[in-house]
């Protein structure tokens, strides 16, 4: 009996128990389906307005401030691609890119430190100052290096002036002398034309006079043939005396002999008799030299050389003549040594052409140092200007390689090519070193505190930056073998995190693991995210969508309005303020869309969200609750 008692109390207290959570359920289904009220006559009356009719169980009706209390929301039917996709498991994690630890590089004391863990500095801020002894010495150093460099480059300046002059100077004697060679030619060239006309004249004087002779003596010669032709006649006559024909033979030899001493004159020349013959018959009017040498004659009918040459004994100023034709052969020579001299200092062609016409040097005053020295030391002899410089730019260059080596040592300390140049600028070394971030983003470890003394490769901080993430999936074998020729880097990928169930992040892979991990048997993907609101955090789980292919148009709705009830699917169709339940047959479906084959139509609004809270609603249909304090009434 006392069993039997126990066991009915037992069941008294299960039937209290079922009872309070029934009566719960009711309260809290009024509490947020706040003013909702289904009327019998609404639910007939909704033919033209809201859409077809509907049973009273089907049909919920709510006010604008219950659909802003249960959060409710409806998307539209609308004709979309259903893609086939592969959904896979995986997890958040830090872009391997976007992690940076932070160093020293320089021994030091911790003097301040300006960021600690959970702070977001920038890029470029500074973390913390330290004091380096070894800093300051290097600093020194570039100083040291970067005033050597500097007075190398004012001493070389100075140098390449004085050689550049000097450059200057030769290519400006190079063109004196090439200017006076041509002036010397051409004084040259005027004194051997004068001087050739006066031997012509004297020439040609000399040997008019020589034909004058010769005439004369033959006229001479023939004028006393005549008369003594006629006085032997008269002496065969006994007409003139025997003394007189003796006195005219004496006068005949004599002339005779004074022509053949005026044609020996000629023939000393090498004149032929039959030029003789042609002086003789000649008027007189013909110049001498023609008679004498027509083929020796220019075009101009002026004396050539060689006339003049042999007939050189008859002139005084021949001998002039000769001296000065050699002393022009040899201003010749000159000039054109002169030329091959201002061709090898680099003068062009066509500026010693211009020098010829105008006798204008060029200075080259305009002409750029460093390009003077560009265009014409390949043609500048050795010289001590030239030696200096060159002397001088290996030294500079030693100095150069010097001051490098110490910029390069303090860039590998942590300090920017600015910092370097503000140091050489002002000439103030600084024992103070600034720790700046590499890169944007959180401070997640600090491993430091003031005071501390530093080596160069301890580590400082860690620092990440959380804008862009990786999702890592891992694809089984078997879907594996499904998506092989489907997914491949830059692939689109969603990203469902259950912290956030509503939003969709989207990425793409960036990287596929060639190997399959041993323990679970699957392959590992990454896929770049992009995550400025921070909401996606290192560590999450994540179901990850691999769009494999773009389906064909259907009518489709969200997952999310899709309700399962046993072996049914129906939606909450919105019709104005008014919300009736469809029965539906869906089809394929992907990570966002199912299809829609019948049940709904293509435009109408369905709910979203919110749905279990108008199930409950169509529970307690009568109910009508009060919109301040969620009591049924």
């Amino acid at each position: 009996m006392l069993r039997y008692s126990h066991i009915t109390l037992l069941l008294a207290v299960l039937i209290v128990i079922i009872g309070s959570l029934v009566s719960l359920n009711v309260r809290f289904t009024s509490t947020w389906a706040e003013d909702a009220h289904v009327h019998d006559e609404q639910a007939h009356s909704h033919d033209e307005q809201t859409g077809p009719a509907h049973s009273q169980e089907n049909t919920v009706t709510l006010t604008d401030k219950a659909k802003i209390n249960i959060g409710l929301k409806t998307d539209e039917a609308d004709i979309r691609a259903i893609e086939r996709v592969a959904s896979v498991h995986g997890n958040v994690m830090a872009h391997p890119e976007r992690q940076a630890i932070v160093t020293p590089r320089t021994g030091g004391i911790v003097k301040r430190i300006h960021f600690s863990v959970g702070e977001t500095p920038k890029k470029g801020d500074v973390l913390l100052e330290l004091e380096s002894v070894d800093l300051q010495m290097a600093q020194i150093e570039l100083l040291a290096a970067a005033s050597q460099q500097k007075s190398l480059v004012s001493k070389l300046s100075r140098l390449t002036e004085v050689f550049a002059k000097q450059i200057r100077r030769e290519l400006q004697t190079r063109q004196i002398d090439y200017l006076q060679s041509l002036s010397e030619l051409q004084q040259l060239q005027m004194t051997v034309k004068k001087r050739k006309a006066l031997a012509r004249t004297q020439i040609t004087s000399a040997l008019e006079q020589m034909r004058f002779r010769l005439v004369k003596a033959d006229v001479e010669l023939q004028l006393l043939d005549n008369t003594l032709k006629r006085i032997k006649t008269l002496a065969e006559k006994r007409i003139s005396a025997q003394k007189e024909l003796i006195a005219k033979q004496a006068e005949y030899k004599q002339a005779k002999n004074e022509l053949a001493d005026a044609k020996r004159q000629f023939q000393i020349f090498g004149i032929s008799e039959q030029t003789l013959e042609k002086i003789l018959r000649d008027s007189g009017e013909t110049p001498i030299l023609s008679l004498l040498d027509t083929d020796r004659l220019d075009s101009r009918d002026e004396v050539t050389s060689p006339v003049l040459e042999r007939y050189a004994v008859l002139s005084e100023g021949a001998t002039e003549l000769v001296d000065a034709e050699v002393a022009y052969e040899l201003a010749a020579i000159k000039v054109a040594a002169n030329r091959q001299r201002a061709l090898a200092a680099g003068l062009t062609e066509t500026l010693l052409e211009t020098l010829a016409e105008t006798g204008s040097i060029t200075s080259f005053d305009d002409l750029p140092t460093d390009a003077l020295i560009e265009n014409y030391l390949a043609f500048v002899e050795s010289s001590e200007a030239l030696e200096g410089v060159l002397q001088l730019e290996e030294t500079l260059r030693n100095a150069n390689i010097t001051l490098n080596k110490v910029r390069q040592k303090l860039q590998v300390s942590g300090l920017t090519g600015e910092d370097i140049e503000k140091i050489i600028q002002t000439g103030q070394p600084s024992a103070m070193f600034y720790v700046k971030a590499p890169a944007s983003g959180q401070i997640t470890e600090q491993h430091v505190t003031v005071g501390t003394t530093v080596e160069k490769s301890d580590i400082l901080f860690s620092i990440l930056d959380t804008d862009i993430v990786w999702a890592q999936g891992e694809v089984h074998e078997d879907t594996l073998a499904l998506i092989q020729d489907k997914w491949q880097i830059g692939s689109e990928v969603r990203i469902h995190v259950a912290a956030y169930p509503e939003t969709i992040y989207t990425g793409k892979i960036s990287g596929i693991s060639d190997v399959v991990e041993p323990e679970e048997q699957t392959v590992h993907f990454w896929a770049e995210i992009e995550n400025p609101d921070h909401q996606l955090k290192p560590g999450m789980f994540a179901d990850q969508t691999i769009v494999l292919d773009k389906g064909v148009d259907v009518l489709s709705i969200p997952l999310e309005a899709v309700i399962e009830d046993g072996g049914s699917r129906f939606v909450f169709v919105a019709y104005g303020a008014t919300y009736t339940r469809h029965e539906i047959v869906v089809g394929a479906k992907d990570d966002r869309y199912i299809e829609v084959k019948d049940g709904v139509l293509p435009g109408e609004r369905v709910v979203v969200q919110g749905t279990h809270q108008l199930m409950r609603a169509m529970a307690v249909p009568t109910q009508v609750v009060d919109a301040n304090h969620g009591h049924p009434h």
